[in-house]
């Protein structure tokens, strides 16, 4: 009887401990640390990126372009787009920077959206524009011109991605969808169901999305999810119709007591503000060999996908060829795509915080692009893009 006590109690703590896999995600993950503690403040990271490849596009300024606020960059063929949320736009260049079209169409007819846009997105060969108020994905291809619309089926959402142009995961921010807090919905295009994947908790305190800048990743056949609460970074294979827990983000000091990120989101961030917490990753990139997390728009961590462990910690990250010019890993300043790094630079900061010469700069290459591109400039033009190539492992 004794023995029978003992087996029923394994079994009982084996599916208690199934259950509770299934339920927080957080066991036998591949852990990230993020140990801000031993942040450098400069990083040479000439290791991430390939300096002799860096591209330098100046986008064209005229009144048809004149963008505000750059949001996302995506480079399809021989087109880049530009997603400005300032101006609810998406403005098409061609490779060499040359203004080609916008798709611009705010308004109430046939057609058009309303202003309330929760997210542009640059797919294949078209331009999504998610509008749950309108409860619809409206699309547009790279002439501006209206190509058709998929229902939402009454799910809400902040952003969305597809692998194929098929199916659609709708990424929800914790707005209540009257379908759950924080979920990834999937929308099949032809079908009428919408399906959530979970496991996700109903409970809105748990999954919450506060202090996101962007929610995923794309490279290859998976996304990375990033949940801010519980600092875990799920996945979603293209194949598949789960998303699975595959990270778990440890930030040793300064993080914001977990009391706090599943209480009241402006007492948290009152809090963080006020304590110097952090309040956990914002951001994350993957290239062929890394994983890049921002934390608390402060600190950038790079980790080794191969060697599975965190390579450095920075505020800033530079090239020394380059004369120690900048290259951001932060969301309002860059794109990772297919191995491919795009930063975006403003002229002002070109013309007036970066006086970099041909002494400054080793790499006579890059001086000479450089050179010729302050020449150009004014504190009023476009945004400029470098493009790097990742290095590969």
């Amino acid at each position: 009887m004794k023995n029978l006590s003992i087996l029923l109690l394994v079994i009982s703590l084996m599916g208690g401990a199934c259950q509770n896999k299934h339920q927080n995600n957080v066991l036998d993950l591949e852990i990230i640390v993020a140990d801000i503690e031993k942040a450098k403040e400069e990083v040479d990271v000439s290791f991430l990126v390939d300096p002799n490849s860096a591209e330098i596009v100046i986008l064209e300024t005229n009144q048809e372009c004149l963008i505000g606020e750059v949001t996302k960059v995506h480079i399809r063929e021989d087109k880049i787009l530009v997603y400005d949320e300032l101006t609810t736009s998406v403005f098409v260049f061609n490779k060499d920077g040359s203004y080609h079209s916008k798709i611009h169409a705010l308004g109430q007819g046939p057609g058009e959206y309303p202003p309330v846009v929760n997210d542009m997105v640059i797919l294949k060969d078209k331009v999504g524009v998610l509008l749950p108020v309108l409860n619809k994905i409206m699309f547009y291809d790279f002439e501006g011109k209206y190509i058709g619309a998929v229902s939402l089926q009454n799910t809400w959402g902040s952003t969305f991605f597809t692998f194929d142009d098929l199916k659609y995961f709708i990424v929800n921010d914790w707005s209540d969808s009257k379908q759950g807090n924080y979920h990834i919905f999937t929308l099949e295009t032809g079908k009428t169901k919408v399906e959530r994947l979970l496991p996700f908790s109903k409970d809105k305190r748990v999954h919450r999305g506060w202090g996101l800048e962007n929610y995923y990743s794309l490279y290859q056949n998976r996304a990375l999810i990033l949940f801010s609460t519980e600092d875990v970074i799920y996945e979603i294979l293209q194949d598949e119709k789960e998303i699975n827990p595959r990270y778990q983000i440890d930030i040793p000091k300064r993080k914001l007591p977990k009391s706090f990120c599943i209480g009241d989101g402006r007492t948290a961030l009152q809090t963080a503000i006020a304590e110097k917490y952090l309040t956990g990753a914002n951001q994350i990139m993957e290239t062929s060999q890394y994983i890049i997390l921002d934390i608390s728009n402060t600190f950038r961590v790079i980790y080794d996908k191969l060697k599975k462990e965190t390579v450095t910690t920075s505020e800033m990250f530079v090239i020394p060829e380059f004369g120690d010019f900048p290259v951001f890993l932060s969301t309002s300043h860059a794109m990772m795509e297919n191995d491919r790094l795009i930063n975006v630079h403003s002229p002002e900061m070109i013309r007036h915080v970066y006086p970099f010469d041909e002494k400054t700069i080793k790499n006579q290459n890059f001086a000479e692009k450089y050179l010729e591109m302050v020449n150009k400039l004014s504190d009023d033009d476009n945004p400029v893009l470098i493009i790097y190539n990742v290095n590969e492992k």
